[in-house]
């Protein structure tokens, strides 16, 4: 029986249970070992459906299908519970996550190819640039770890790009390219995409925090990173020479 358990505050015990049969039948929602609701298909779990605490507090469990995406979001009064699917943290984690496991296959098959010379990746054109543009994403998933959203950008532009040009040199040299590898790339950047929102949506509540604190309505800018725009140039032309 698949479950998933969730503390009710950042660093606190994992009090709440959610547990279900197959394809989301008989969803129960426990809090510390009681039940305090039970879901009976998946068309109710998509509706959403709120439920009482002992503490008072509504937890509220819901299905959610966006373009590619399925997602069980549990929230309580409002916000999502830490380490769940709509958390901001979990979707950091799961942005920074990607682009690392880019950086490890180009580094892993760019490596493969130069210690044995296997043919089969010199015909799909694996060799030194993979190396470079696996160095370019560890790099970039350095920064976005630490929540850069210009790194972040350089991510999905090089990657998307990445994935044009590619195409258009497979479709040019007779080959098809392999639509399951294509839908893989969109399904990453939308999620991408995603996450980008939620670094907007951060940089304007450090904002306001910035104007309740100081009583303006500017806050004041922070002086550019010299070294961290270095950085970013460097990636971006290194980027260059995937091939």
């Amino acid at each position: 029986m698949p479950k998933q358990s969730f503390a009710l505050e950042a660093g606190g015990e994992k009090r709440l249970e959610i547990s279900w049969k197959g394809m989301y039948k008989d969803v129960t929602v426990s809090l510390d070992g009681s039940s305090i609701g039970v879901i009976p298909n998946k068309k109710a779990l998509s509706a959403g459906q709120e439920f009482h605490s002992t503490d008072g507090s509504t937890i509220k469990v819901q299905l959610v299908s966006k373009f590619m995406l399925t997602e069980l979001q549990v929230l309580r009064n409002g916000q999502p519970l830490p380490g769940s699917a709509s958390d901001p943290q979990t979707k950091m984690k799961n942005a920074y996550g990607r682009v690392y496991f880019i950086a490890g296959l180009n580094l892993v098959l760019g490596l493969v190819l130069v210690l044995f010379n296997v043919e089969f990746l010199q015909q799909i054109d694996i060799g030194f640039g993979s190396i470079l543009f696996g160095l370019v994403f560890l790099a970039l998933g350095f920064f976005v770890q630490r929540k850069s959203t210009v790194a972040l950008i350089l991510a999905i532009v090089i990657f998307a790009l990445d994935g044009i040009v590619g195409f258009f040199l497979e479709a040019s040299q007779g080959y098809n390219p392999g639509g399951g590898g294509i839908i893989a790339r969109i399904f990453c950047l939308f999620l991408w995409f995603k996450v980008l929102e939620q670094l907007r949506l951060l940089s304007q509540k450090v904002i306001d925090s910035q104007k309740v604190l100081f009583g303006k309505t500017h806050p004041t800018k922070r002086a550019p990173d010299v070294w961290e725009s270095a950085a970013f140039s460097s990636i971006f032309l290194a980027s260059g020479f995937r091939k």
